[in-house]
């Protein structure tokens, strides 16, 4: 294939990263905010940077277009499955198979995988990428359960999304109605409670400031909404990577009775209780 074909191809497919193959060849996003990701993709390089992939195992969930797969996979990775629902991704897989082959990557694909059913892959793995998914999510505290029974007790967990510091504690912002935009958004402190609750601790935290959103808009939302249980978007929405490990063998303080989705199996007063 030559360069001129190999460009075309690439120029075809909506790419929400931007790349670059080598020989002048590049994946270029074709959305408004383009800027704006370049600041929090370096963000959060820069934050794994700080986390040792080699001759890890790696799993990245909803990769999209595979970046961080491939990130993984330069930084020393032994193995790394990069896997995504292709029937909910408006690119489809096409961005991540291109550059699976014009990288030369070894990075295996499984395009058939829900957040909901991720025990499908039946596996733990070293380190798990699960960034820019939960704040999508109807239930992501459902998600935070499937995601723990991947780990083994060694495993570190990046999980990164939206966040709110203008919301009160204890308070999440919700629109189930939206199909595009945050659904869930909750305080970073609130999303590490939902974390513990899930078994994770967390170890380190990392905030991203995003642009000042248009609060005047917001409020002209609120005020023309006539449901009372309608919660406008929060006026500032930033970004949080929590970098965590799973916990067991301990009393979890978020449960008083026994914990669902399989999570009693981690805490002694429940394991040994029937599924």
């Amino acid at each position: 294939m030559d360069t001129a074909e190999a460009q075309r191809r690439i120029d075809s497919i909506d790419w929400f990263h931007e790349f670059d193959f080598g020989n002048g060849l590049r994946a270029r996003p074709s959305g408004p905010d383009t800027e704006y990701h370049r600041r929090l993709w370096t963000f959060m390089e820069q934050r794994l940077d700080e986390i040792d992939f080699s001759d890890k195992s790696v799993l990245d969930l909803g990769c999209w277009d595979g970046y961080w797969s491939f990130y993984a996979e330069r930084r020393g990775a032994k193995r790394v499955l990069a896997t995504d629902d292709a029937s909910q991704n408006w690119g489809a897989g096409k961005g991540v198979t291109l550059a699976k082959e014009l990288l030369g990557s070894s990075v295996e694909l499984r395009l058939d995988v829900n957040v909901y059913e991720l025990d499908r892959i039946g596996e733990s793995f070293d380190i798990i990428l699960f960034t820019g998914i939960y704040y999508h999510l109807i239930d992501p505290f459902y998600a935070f359960a499937q995601l723990r029974h991947l780990c083994h007790p060694g495993s570190v967990v990046v999980v990164e999304g939206d966040t709110s510091t203008a919301l009160r504690r204890h308070r999440v912002y919700q629109n189930l109605g939206d199909r595009f935009d945050s659904i869930f958004v909750p305080r970073p402190d609130d999303l590490a409670d939902m974390l513990g609750t899930a078994y994770f601790e967390v170890e380190a935290e990392h905030s991203f400031r995003s642009p000042l959103l248009d609060v005047r808009e917001y409020a002209r939302i609120a005020r023309r909404a006539v449901n009372r249980s309608y919660r406008a978007r929060p006026s500032l929405i930033n970004r949080t990577l929590m970098v965590c490990r799973p916990i067991e063998g301990i009393h979890n303080p978020f449960h008083f009775y026994r914990p669902p989705f399989d999570l009693h199996r981690y805490d002694p007063r429940f394991a040994d209780t029937e599924t």
